[in-house]
């Protein structure tokens, strides 16, 4: 455990044991990045390759919590056949591989219709691609499955964390 984590720790104890203990404490260590697809889709079936959108600029690990993806002028309409996979992926910042933290699909069974203009929040966390290192970077990918679905002009909120991973 690093030493945010310890003093984490110290803090989840008597001094925030009236307040909500650990879950209040992991708050104060939260902090949120905003990132704009500007364009749409040109079609059902253009995916996005890994694409930067963020690097660690501290010298400690930073932990992707949660996301909400927000299609903005338009919706997505759910199908299990043909639906995107939208993906916030971590890598190490010295050229390893990316590998997935959160992700949604618009599918009818994961994410189901993507209203315009109302937040969904991605369905999927996987913790080993949730650290972030010092230098390492957030990317975003968007796979297509079937002949795919046009995802719009949209926003991703994704919730971060200073210091140890503890879940939401």
């Amino acid at each position: 455990m690093s030493n945010i984590g310890e003093y984490q720790k110290a803090q989840a104890g008597s001094t925030a044991s009236p307040y909500g203990g650990g879950p209040t404490v992991a708050q104060a260590y939260d902090f949120h990045e905003r990132f704009d697809k500007l364009a749409a889709d040109g079609m059902a079936s253009t995916a996005t390759a890994d694409t930067l959108l963020w690097t660690n600029p501290y010298d400690f690990t930073v932990y992707m919590v949660s996301a909400r993806l927000t299609c903005t002028g338009a919706g997505i309409t759910a199908d299990n056949s043909n639906f995107a996979t939208i993906a916030l992926k971590s890598n190490d910042g010295v050229g390893g591989a990316t590998a997935t933290g959160l992700s949604i699909t618009t599918a009818i069974t994961d994410s189901g219709n993507i209203t315009a203009n109302q937040p969904k929040a991605f369905t999927l966390l996987t913790s080993a691609g949730a650290a972030i290192p010092p230098g390492g970077g957030i990317w975003l990918n968007i796979a297509k499955s079937g002949t795919g679905v046009v995802v719009p002009i949209s926003q991703i909120a994704v919730r971060l964390r200073r210091g140890e991973f503890t879940g939401n």
